[in-house]
This record gives C-alpha cells, structure tokens and sequence, in this order.
C-alpha cells in the first residue's frame, strides 16, 4: 500500500516530468522525504492512474476499467488530489452533473409514485433501475449515458412520470440541463 497521493508529490513528479530517475539523481532529501519509503511505488502509481486517465479521456477503457481507476484513485488520493487527476478527463464533470439531475429524480420519487410508464408497478421498483443508472453515470458510462439520452425524450419515460406525478415544471428544466450536457459530452 502506497502512502495517499497528495498536491506535494504531484508537484514533484510534475517538476522532474515524471522522470523518476531525475529525482534519484539530484537526490535531494527534501523532496524524497515527502514520499517517505514509498517513492517508487507512488512514482508508479501516479505515472500508472496517469496514462489511464488518458486512456479514459480517449474513451478506450470499458466501464469496469474505468470505475476500476476512478475508485483507486480516490482511495489513494486526498480530495484535491482527486480533483486534480479527474479534472484531466474532459467529460468527467458533465457526467457528475447528470449523475445530480438523476439524484434529483430519485428524490421525488417514493413507493406510491406512479411509474407504469417506466414498466414497474411501484417506485420502488422504478429506483433500482434509477439506482443502478447513477452508479453507472458516476464512473462515466457511456452506454448508460446513451439510454438515458432516450429516457429524457420527450413523451419517454422520466417526462411521462413527471407529468403523471405533479413535477412536470422541475422535470422541463433538468432534461433542458441534461440536453446541454449530453450534447458538451459527445462533444469531447
């Protein structure tokens, strides 16, 4: 186990390019005693979550591999660390933000909403599906980003439920922000 990735190792890696000879041979205390005894396995682990985040952001990686990095990620990095890193996928944010609209959905719904139009009986049904989409949206899935580009048409399934359940008004408003953001995502 490494020790957690955190802005003062980033910057050193960044300052010798990632060259972890260059920090072996200028061999300067300071700078290793901010990785401790861990330098190599954090220098790989950085040059490592680097090329997949990269690999991520040219859209080569399947779902499993990406939930994959992302968690690695943010287990062995503090909060501005994780940031960091996943501010160098360019769609990472924009999936961050249907994965709130989804959650917006999820909290108007409840066991007596009326969710025919989705297929289920109940809303507790209609939630495992919702459920199982935000986990999927969180880790930049973009099958599920694709089936929901068909739920958020007009007259689909999240309108219909809307309109059947009183929020109609709120629903126009997160398919118009769910609209720009599915778009900015296929764009990048």
């Amino acid at each position: 186990m490494t020790d957690r990735l955190n802005i003062d190792k980033l910057k050193i890696y960044n300052s010798y390019g990632g060259d972890i000879d260059g920090i072996c041979r200028n061999n300067r205390p300071k700078e290793k005693a901010v990785f401790a005894d861990s330098l190599y396995t954090t220098w790989t682990l950085i040059s490592n979550k680097l090329q997949d985040l990269e690999l991520i952001s040219r859209r080569l990686t399947s779902y499993e591999y990406t939930k994959s990095t992302l968690t690695e990620l943010y287990e062995n990095s503090d909060t501005e660390t994780f940031k960091l890193f996943v501010d160098k996928i360019p769609f990472y944010n924009d999936f961050q933000k249907v994965k709130h609209i989804l959650e917006a959905i999820k909290s108007w719904i409840t066991d007596e909403t009326g969710t025919v139009w989705a297929g289920s009986e109940k809303g507790k049904e209609f939630l495992v599906d919702l459920n199982a989409d935000i986990e999927k949206i969180k880790f930049c899935d973009f099958k599920t980003l694709d089936k929901l580009n068909m739920e958020f048409a007009p007259t689909s399934t999240y309108q219909e439920i809307s309109l059947s359940n009183g929020w109609a008004d709120e629903f126009t408003k997160l398919a118009e922000q769910f609209d720009k953001l599915y778009k900015n995502i296929k764009k990048s």
